[in-house]
Formats: C-alpha cells, structure tokens, sequence
C-alpha cells in the first residue's frame, strides 16, 4: 500500500517542495486552497500555490493511509507524518467550513546543536533575571492597571487584547457580548496566526492567517468531534491565539486546557449577568466534565486563577449595551484577592 501511495503523494506535493526542501522553513500552513502561509525565522509569509480543493483532499486521504488512517467526512482529522517525515494536522469539513482543508506542515530539523551552541543560537540574556521578569510583569500590569483606574476604557481594553490577557465577556442572551468579541477580535496584531474552535461560524476573522474549526453539538452529526478534539489539533497548527467561541458544556475544560497549555490572550464568551455568576458558571461548567470531576475544587480555583485575567459583563436596554464593572485580576491582587473570592460572592 506504501509503495502505491507514496509516488502519487509526492506529485502531489510538488508546488510545496521548495519551501520543505529549504531548511529555513519551519512551518507550512495551509488554510484554504489556493494560498499557504510559511514560516521563516520566526514569521509566516503568504504565498500563492496552486492547488485546488480535491487535490489537499487528496494530500489528506493519502498521507493518512501512510500510518493506516482513515481519512474523510467520518474521519476529519488526522495527526500523521508525510513521506520524508514531516508532521502533518489534517483537518477537513465538517471540522472546517466546506470547500476548505488545513494542512499544517512542520518541517523537522536535521541538525541536532551541541550544548556549547545554545549561547550563539539562542538570545537568552535575561535567562535567570527572575526578579527582572517580575518587575517586566508589574509594569504591564501597572499600564494596565492605569487605564483601569482612569476610566479610559477604549484604552484599557486594547491593552488587554494586545498584551494578551486572557478575556471572559459574560452576560445574557442579546447584551452584545458576542459583538465586543468581534470588536476586541479585530484588535489582535494582524500578523498573528489565529485559530477559532466553534460550534457555528458566528465570529468575524479579519486575519489572512486564520482556521475556522468546528465542533457537533453534542456529539451528533457526520464526523462528530469535540470541542476538546479540536483543542488537541490546534496545538499541532503553531496558533498565535486559540479562540474558543462560547463556553459551554464540554468547551469549558478545552478553554481550561487552552489557556494553561500555553496560549494566553484568548477571547470567550459565557452565560452569566456579572463577573461572579460568570465565574461560577465557568467553575460549574468545568467541574461537571469528566476531566474537571476528578480534580479538587482548590485544585480548579488555582488553574482557573492563572488562567482568566478579565471578566467583562454585558447587558442590554432596548438597542442601547451596557458595559458592567469589570473583574480584573491585576486589580484584585492589589486587594489581596483572587478569582476564587467571587465563589463567595452573590
């Protein structure tokens, strides 16, 4: 099956070859047909490449038979290698809008450094300044902290998107929660390679460098997938930001998991009047998953605590949103709280 497989694969990926044969490539993104995204130096660039939709579908089914796996409408997302032995994330519809495939591609490095090269190839200067991180730390939360004490709150919220904390907008259907998070979306630096985790396309991603994942509303459908599913792929598709739409059911531990594993300055939504039945409802929400069950709520608390810094609420009078007080964790601190204080709050 190999032998038959890898010649036909290999046609196919010729118009990406030059960028996996260059040992400068780190990574290549494909979002859609007709263009990729590939990374050098530590940046991705857009490139035209022409191929079509049947052709990455193909790239797909056939780089998935390579390790035996099934790829399709009832198998839309594969983890597996290409023949020279490239990291492959496929994802393709239903966990993608139709008429679009992601193949994200990581090209391994071939040179393995000696200890005594990490000084040249790695900028490290401020490797052990521990007490010169902490005080890098206090002054963004005193800039931050700043336009929070001010009242300026066009100011305060760009900061927050742009020095990646991680947001929670809450409030009831209709408070225009869902439209602050297109707004604070449109923010992020446009360079940033964005991956969106929904159950409907209801975000708007002005980002070139973008993947709309979707998850089945309670497992059902053709190719059904979790929330969690696409948080596992995602990681494998070197994102900026994971942005996971609305917080509900099983998406509440893959928000948890996201925010801890790394990828700060996510933008979610959840049902809640004020930050504390919006904190409540996340601690609910991540305690009755089969993951959460199992852990203490102390031991919750403290991963939810490093995990959410802002808690915005919302609600609406007739066509008029309202901005509620906002829970800042930087603004707690200061007091001497912590996120888990608004479990004992009404």
């Amino acid at each position: 099956m190999q032998m038959e497989v890898d010649p036909q694969l290999r046609i196919l990926l010729k118009p990406i070859l030059e960028w996996l044969d260059d040992p400068r490539t780190e990574e290549v993104a494909i979002n859609r047909p007709g263009e990729a995204f590939v990374r050098q130096a530590g940046a991705f660039l857009k490139f035209p490449l022409p191929v079509s939709y049947d052709d990455l579908e193909d790239i797909a089914i056939l780089a998935g038979a390579l390790r035996k796996q099934d790829v399709g409408p009832r198998n839309p997302l594969c983890a597996t290698e290409l023949p020279d032995g490239e990291r492959l994330q496929i994802c393709l519809p239903p966990t993608v809008p139709s008429g679009t495939v992601s193949l994200t591609i990581r090209r391994p490095s071939s040179r393995v450094s000696s200890l005594k090269e990490v000084s040249s190839r790695y900028d490290a200067p401020r490797w052990n300044q521990w007490k010169g991180r902490k005080k890098r730390h206090d002054q963004h939360d005193e800039a931050i902290l700043r336009y929070y004490d001010n009242g300026d709150l066009e100011a305060f919220l760009h900061a927050c998107v742009v020095g990646r904390l991680t947001m929670l907008l809450c409030g009831p259907t209709g408070s225009g929660k869902t439209t602050m998070s297109k707004t604070l979306i449109n923010a992020i630096p446009p360079q940033e390679r964005l991956i969106t985790i929904e159950d409907t396309l209801e975000l708007v991603i002005p980002h070139e460098n973008h993947v709309r994942l979707l998850y089945s509303k309670n497992g059902a459908g053709l190719g059904a997938v979790t929330a969690e599913h696409l948080l596992q792929a995602s990681l494998r598709m070197r994102p900026d930001r994971i942005l996971l739409g609305e917080i509900r059911d099983d998406a509440a531990w893959a928000y948890l998991s996201e925010v801890v594993s790394g990828h700060p300055g996510s933008i979610s939504t959840i049902h809640g009047a004020n930050p504390v039945q919006g904190f409540k409802k996340l601690f609910s929400l991540v305690k009755s998953s089969a993951q959460g069950a199992s852990l203490e709520d102390r031991t919750l608390i403290d991963m939810l605590a490093t995990a959410v810094d802002v808690i915005v609420p919302f609600r609406a009078h007739g066509d008029i949103y309202e901005v509620g007080e906002i829970w800042l964790a930087a603004d707690a601190r200061r007091r001497g709280e912590t996120i888990g204080d608004l479990l004992n709050q009404q």
